[in-house]
C-alpha cells in the first residue's frame, strides 16, 4: 500500500463516505500501544483525513460505544453511545475513520451484521492483530489474576493446552471445572480462525487485515508502521513513542502476590468492591507505581514441553489462516515461536521474590478496610455475614462517619476518598495494565 497522506483541506470526493477500519484486537496484541498513539496524534491524524472519534477526547468514548452495541455491562452508562459514534463518522469529511476496541473481537454474527448495517454507506474493513502464543499465554494469565482468578501459572497453562471435554456432561467436578474454565476463557479471546470466520461473514474475508506483532527485538515502532500501511498514511508524521504507561505489566513476583491475595480477598468482597479496590486500585495503581526497572527479568515463562506445544499449535493456527482470504500485514511466520535452542535446558518458573504470608494478610486487611470506608458503598461490601453482623457493620460505619465529623477519622476518610478516585476506571488505554479491556476480558 502507498503511504500517501490526505489533508482535510482537500475536498473528499463527492459521494464517497469514509472507509471505516474496525481495529478489533485481539487482546494482548499491542492494541493499547496503538490506541495510545492514535489518541496522542488524533489532531494530526485529522489533518491527514483520518478520524479517530473520541467525543469528549477520551478513548473511553469508543469503549462505551462498543459496549453499547455489544450489550455489555460496565461501570458507566452506554445507552445511545454507539449511535452517537456512528453519527460522528457519517458527519465527518474524513477519508478514513478508525474505531479501536478489543471487545469487538467478541462480537457474535448478529452483532457483526448490525455494526456493518449501522455504518452503511461506509465500507467497513477489519484490522485483526495477532501475537505468538509463547508471549500471549503468560500475559493472559496475568490479566486473569488481575481480575481475581487464583490459577497458578502452571494450572492456567495446563488448562489452556488441554482440549476441553466436548460436552458439559463430561466435565469433571469442582476444581477441575475451574481449570477447564481457563481454557474456555483463553480461547474465546484468541481463536483467530473463529474471529476471522465471524467477521469475514460480515465484511468479507478479503477486507480483513491480519496484523502480526513483530518479534521481540524488532524496532519499537514497527507495529505502528504496519498499522499505518493499512490506513495508507505515512508513519513518520506521528509521535509513535512507547511511553512507560503503555508498557506496564506486573512482574512475575507481584502477579503471584496478587494471586495469593485473590485467594483470601475474593470471598470477602462483593463483585463491585473487589473490582474497585483489588483490581483497579491495588493492581493497577499501587502495584503499577511500584514496578522495579528490572521487572523485565522477572517474568513467567513456559516449560520446554509447553513451548514445544505452542510451536506446534501455532503452526496449526497459521495453516488455518492461510486457507482464508485475509490480507496479511507483517509475516505469518512471526506467529510461530522459535523452537528452543536447548530443549533439555532446565527452565525454572519461580518468581524472584516470594512475599511472606504475613504481607499477604496485611494487604488483604488494608483493602478490606478501604472497601469499608468507601463513601459510595451503599451496603456492606463484604460477601460474608448478614443479619446482626451486617447491622453491626452498618452501625460501625455510621459511628465512623460521626467520628469523622468530629475530626477523629477525617484524615482516614479523606484518604479513602482520594484512593477511591484512583480506583475509578480510566479512559486512557494502558498496555498490559487494567485498561477497559482487561476490566471484562477474562471475567
Amino acid at each position: 500500500m502507498s503511504n500517501a497522506s490526505w489533508s482535510d483541506a482537500d475536498e473528499r470526493p463527492s459521494g464517497n463516505p469514509p472507509t471505516v477500519f474496525l481495529h478489533v484486537g485481539t487482546f494482548k496484541s499491542g492494541t493499547s500501544y496503538l490506541q495510545s498513539v492514535l489518541v496522542r496524534n488524533r489532531d494530526r491524524l485529522a489533518e491527514d483525513g483520518v478520524l479517530f472519534p473520541t467525543g469528549d477526547r477520551k478513548w473511553g468514548a469508543q469503549v462505551r460505544a462498543v459496549r453499547d452495541v455489544l450489550g455489555m455491562k460496565g461501570p458507566t452508562p452506554t445507552q445511545g453511545a454507539w449511535d452517537e459514534l456512528v453519527a460522528s463518522i457519517h458527519d465527518s469529511p474524513a477519508r478514513v475513520a478508525v474505531i479501536s476496541m478489543e471487545f469487538l473481537s467478541l462480537a457474535k454474527p448478529a452483532t457483526v451484521r448490525k455494526i456493518v448495517d449501522d455504518l452503511r454507506p461506509c465500507q467497513v474493513q477489519v484490522i485483526l492483530g495477532a501475537r505468538d502464543l509463547v508471549r500471549v499465554m503468560p500475559s493472559a494469565w496475568q490479566s486473569m489474576v488481575k481480575q481475581g482468578h487464583a490459577w497458578s501459572i502452571d494450572e492456567f497453562v495446563a488448562s489452556v493446552t488441554t482440549n476441553p471435554p466436548e460436552s458439559p456432561a463430561e466435565l469433571p467436578a469442582d476444581d477441575d471445572v475451574r481449570d477447564q474454565d481457563a481454557h474456555r476463557r483463553f480461547w474465546h479471546h484468541h481463536d483467530l480462525d473463529k474471529i476471522v470466520e465471524v467477521w469475514g461473514a460480515g465484511v468479507g474475508e478479503e477486507r480483513i487485515h491480519l496484523l502480526t506483532v513483530p518479534p521481540s527485538g524488532a524496532p519499537p515502532t514497527l507495529l505502528w508502521e504496519r498499522f499505518c500501511s493499512i490506513l495508507e498514511i505515512s508513519p513518520d508524521r506521528y509521535d509513535a513513542s512507547q511511553g512507560k504507561g503503555s508498557n506496564f505489566s506486573l512482574s512475575f513476583s507481584d502477579t503471584e502476590l496478587m494471586r495469593r491475595i485473590n485467594v483470601e480477598l475474593r470471598p470477602e468482597l462483593d463483585r463491585t468492591a473487589f473490582k474497585r479496590w483489588a483490581t483497579r486500585f491495588l493492581a493497577n495503581h499501587v502495584m503499577r507505581a511500584s514496578q522495579p526497572d528490572q521487572a523485565d527479568d522477572d517474568r513467567a515463562t513456559l516449560s520446554a514441553q509447553t513451548h514445544d506445544w505452542a510451536v506446534a499449535r501455532s503452526a496449526e493456527i497459521v495453516e488455518q489462516i492461510r486457507q482464508r482470504r485475509v490480507q496479511v500485514v507483517g509475516d505469518l511466520a512471526e506467529l510461530v515461536p522459535r523452537p528452543l535452542d536447548d530443549p533439555d535446558e532446565e527452565r525454572s518458573n519461580e518468581p524472584k521474590v516470594v512475599y511472606p504470608d504475613g504481607a499477604v494478610r496485611m494487604i488483604v486487611e488494608l483493602v478490606k478496610r478501604l472497601a469499608q470506608l468507601d463513601p459510595e458503598a451503599g451496603s456492606s461490601p463484604s460477601r460474608r455475614g448478614g443479619g446482626d453482623g451486617a447491622e453491626e457493620r452498618g452501625g460501625q460505619r455510621r459511628a465512623g462517619r460521626r467520628r469523622a465529623g468530629a475530626g477523629g477519622d477525617s484524615d482516614a476518610a479523606g484518604r479513602a476518598r482520594r484512593a477511591r478516585r484512583r480506583a475509578e476506571p480510566q479512559d486512557e488505554p494502558v498496555e498490559g495494565g487494567l485498561d477497559w479491556a482487561d476490566e471484562v476480558m477474562y471475567e
